[in-house]
């Protein structure tokens, strides 16, 4: 199993994360045919660098439009601006949609690094991201 993204989905999500430091931040990936095509950022409502919780009010309201589209949520992601790209135990335990990867971009190095997991019932399995043109 891997995670699909249009060429453009990478960068968003770096950019997003390089721009919320030293905060972790959130978002979504959505498209279709489970290929994300946009990323959707989400506010950290706990404003922390070692955890982060989407703003409930904003997910219904992406989720909700996503159903009335057609689109469907293909990941949520995350950074680590400290930590590796690898999910915590709190990421572990709070991955509530098994159904779409998890996307981690760390900048412990100073450069981001991307990785993606599927997390079920309590175990991250890392999955190979490919970028589509």
């Amino acid at each position: 199993m891997s995670l699909l993204l249009a060429s453009n989905v990478l960068e968003e999500v770096a950019g997003h994360a390089r721009r919320s430091l030293p905060l972790e931040c959130c978002g979504l990936i959505v498209g279709s045919n489970r290929v994300g095509h946009r990323s959707i950022p989400m506010t950290n409502t706990l404003a922390s660098s070692v955890a982060y919780d989407m703003a409930p009010a904003e997910l219904i309201s992406v989720l909700r439009s996503l159903r009335e589209s057609g689109q469907e949520m293909v990941a949520i992601y995350h950074s680590h601006p400290q930590g590796p790209a690898e999910p915590s135990a709190r990421d572990i335990e709070r991955a509530y949609y098994p159904e779409a990867a998890h996307l981690i971009v760390s900048f412990a190095g100073g450069k981001p690094v991307t990785r993606a997991f599927r997390i079920v019932d309590g175990q991250a399995l890392e999955i190979e991201v490919h970028v589509i043109v």
